[in-house]
């Protein structure tokens, strides 16, 4: 399914700015998140600080899903004023599970800390849930975000 906008969490964008993210040279994965945590702009989890162990309704191991997620390859350009952050698209095959959300979050950062998130129920209103099929992440063609 093609993801609609990732929300780039608020305290995200502080970790841009102080090195905790370089989206360049870290390494990023995407992990599927079940319909009982809720996430948005706003999340921070019972750290305070928006970290992977924070995510408490991660899919559950098996079934085609790997607890952790994927490892992204992530890219960063830039057009005149604006930069582009973007990722290839990810796909869960023989996958028999729900998922609401695809978080993306920071691997090499000692807390694993968060970049952002996408809700996959958006425009479809029922979530995914495959059965022994293929659960696709197709990222916007626009990239993951922008900064302009």
């Amino acid at each position: 399914m093609a993801a609609g906008a990732f929300t780039v969490l608020n305290i995200a964008k502080l970790k841009m700015l102080d090195g905790t993210h370089d989206l360049d040279t870290h390494v990023f994965k995407m992990a599927l998140t079940t319909s009982a945590q809720a996430l948005d702009a706003t999340f921070a989890g019972t750290s305070g600080n928006a970290r992977y162990s924070d995510l408490t309704a991660q899919v559950a191991n098996g079934n085609g899903y790997t607890t952790g997620g994927k490892t992204l390859v992530m890219s960063v350009g830039r057009s005149g004023g604006t930069v582009t952050v973007d990722c290839d698209d990810q796909a869960w095959t023989s996958a028999t599970f729900s998922a609401k959300y695809a978080v993306i979050y920071n691997d090499t950062a000692a807390n694993k800390d968060l970049l952002c998130v996408v809700d996959l129920e958006t425009g479809v209103g029922t979530g995914l849930s495959p059965s022994n099929g293929t659960l696709s992440v197709t990222i916007n063609a626009s990239g993951i975000f922008t900064l302009s």
